[in-house]
């Protein structure tokens, strides 16, 4: 079985990452297969589906890059709204037992995965750990902030250096200009 921390960041981390890794909900093809490969599941993909998974995902990863940074309040509302359609179109279940209490999607196939995804979102703000999943803000890798005081913004070193190297050329280029 998959863990929470495990679902969310590797269904975050499906887009290409400026180029740098494939598209995994490129087309209803790669989905399937990503599908198939990652969560075991073997369903029938749509092109609606694609298209709502990618919005489901890049929902989510706004909100990370917005646990790094600080993210404009269109594009948050824009994405908690997305959020909260998925919500809607993927209901989850109440599992309560005696030891442990959690949600689940009943849902088969894609709808699952959501539905899987979405609860594991949930199930990470009621723990308090939803705002250590951020999104790098130079590549928006989802990781999983493990410094002592919150603070990382950037998924690697090397996202830190591009960055930095970055603002740096910017500032040359503003002072050559003026």
């Amino acid at each position: 079985m998959v863990s929470t921390e495990d679902l969310v960041l590797g269904f975050a981390n499906t887009h290409d990452h400026l180029g740098r890794l494939p598209e995994r909900f490129g087309d209803c093809a790669a989905l399937r297969d990503w599908l198939s490969q990652e969560q075991g599941v073997d369903s029938v993909i749509t092109a609606a589906d694609v298209i709502e998974a990618r919005e489901i995902r890049d929902a989510l990863v706004a909100l990370m890059v917005s646990h790094a940074e600080a993210a404009s309040a269109d594009e948050l509302l824009v994405a908690e709204q997305a959020l909260q359609r998925a919500a809607q179109r993927y209901p989850l279940q109440a599992n309560i037992t005696r030891e442990e209490a959690g949600l689940s999607s009943a849902q088969p196939g894609l709808a699952g995965v959501i539905g899987s995804v979405l609860a594991s979102v949930v199930e990470l703000a009621q723990s308090g750990q939803w705002n250590r999943f951020k999104a790098c803000r130079n590549c928006h890798h989802s990781f999983v902030d493990q410094s002592r005081n919150a603070s990382a913004t950037f998924c690697r070193t090397s996202c830190k250096s591009q960055a930095g190297m970055r603002a740096y050329r910017s500032r040359q280029r503003s002072g050559a200009e003026q």
